[in-house]
């Protein structure tokens, strides 16, 4: 018997009772000998297939790997297959295929954010080539992505943590840390679970037929991102009223008291505004029956008017406003601590206007 005849003999043997997770799918001998294992790793994703081809002259050459998966990126397989042949070349002369086997099998285990090697690729290419090793780590022991956006001076840490069914489950968002406002930091975290969830469940908008036919995507990408884009936006944006720049150039200078002119106010249709701006904005006429618009000169990208999916839904069907309103944001200013109806900021507004007439004729008098 040849040696490459015993070594699938071997492997036909022992396999599956030396390497976890492991099931022969062929050992054929023969002209052309090859092996064939399955390994399953975690049973949404993690799980490959294993082709090993003996040459002429094995084993005084390397065996060949043929990795194949429906679930694992192909850029990741061929880095893997790579790999794998450099371990066997370490056994040259010797018995291969199992330490291959063996190789694949601990690799997959203790690499679990393979699941998601496109994804970090893609966070890789947004940072730019100006990022900083520290704004996006790997922590596969504990299945973490760490990102540490930035815009500015200003900066927003996260880690994602993605569960054992990923992508059936969604990331987990978590130790999230900023020196951005309050407001800003309760936004970015909300929204981005919001998008993360919406990647796994279905939209209740659906029909029956189409919720049936929803499949999950990856979310890890579409969370990180909306982040990302966020908060190196942040700095730059402008109050609509006074067109100055809404943030300070320090995070140090931000103004920590809702009750002042200064403080930041983030709207329904995603613009930013300094709060004595806006009060002085909705106190002014005319007050219309639906309520102020904003005036803002573009509909801003991150709008809670629709939906942040970056393609996620699977029927395309994602409500969205109107792309522009004759050249203002157009969408109705809503915020908690701003709901007054028309009647009562018509009153107030005469109220003040008495109150400043009555001013002006004291001063009138006295002079």
């Amino acid at each position: 018997m040849s040696i490459i005849n015993f070594e699938i003999e071997e492997i036909r043997k022992l396999c599956e009772n030396t390497v976890p997770n492991s099931k022969i799918i062929a050992c054929i001998c023969g002209e052309s000998p090859l092996v064939r294992v399955d390994i399953i790793e975690n049973e949404s994703y993690r799980q490959l297939t294993v082709c090993l081809r003996f040459p002429a002259n094995y084993p005084d050459e390397s065996i060949l790997v043929e990795l194949k998966s429906r679930t694992l990126s192909n850029k990741f397989l061929d880095g893997l297959a790579t790999l794998s042949e450099k371990h066997a070349r370490q056994h040259l002369g010797k018995p291969q295929g199992l330490h291959v086997l063996r190789f694949v099998q601990q690799y997959l285990t203790e690499n679990p954010l393979c699941v998601c090697f496109d994804e970090i690729q893609d966070l890789r290419r947004d940072l730019g080539t100006d990022a900083t090793p520290d704004q996006l780590k790997l922590k596969q022991r504990h299945s973490i992505v760490q990102l540490t956006a930035k815009g500015g001076e200003y900066y927003y840490k996260v880690s994602a943590f993605l569960p054992k069914d990923y992508p059936k489950e969604c990331v987990q968002l978590q130790n999230q840390e900023t020196n951005l406002p309050a407001i800003l930091l309760r936004y970015l975290n909300g929204q981005s679970r919001e998008i993360a969830r919406q990647c796994v469940e279905p939209p209740l908008r659906l029909n029956k037929k189409e919720q049936l036919a929803f499949q999950p995507v990856p979310s890890l990408y579409r969370a990180l991102k909306f982040c990302l884009a966020a908060t190196s936006d942040f700095h730059i944006e402008l109050c609509p009223i006074c067109e100055k720049e809404v943030l300070p150039k320090k995070p140090t200078q931000l103004e920590l008291d809702d009750t002042k002119d200064a403080y930041v106010e983030r709207v329904y249709c995603g613009h930013l505004f300094h709060q004595a701006c806006l009060k002085h904005y909705l106190q002014l006429p005319p007050f219309p029956k639906g309520g102020k618009l904003c005036p803002a000169k573009r509909r801003h990208p991150r709008s809670d008017a629709k939906y942040y999916m970056g393609g996620a839904s699977s029927n395309g069907k994602q409500p969205i406003v109107n792309a522009d309103n004759g050249g203002t944001c157009g969408i109705r200013l809503a915020h908690d601590r701003w709901v007054v109806n028309v009647k009562l900021a018509e009153s107030r507004w005469a109220q003040k206007q008495a109150r400043e007439r009555e001013l002006q004729e004291v001063v009138d008098f006295l002079k």
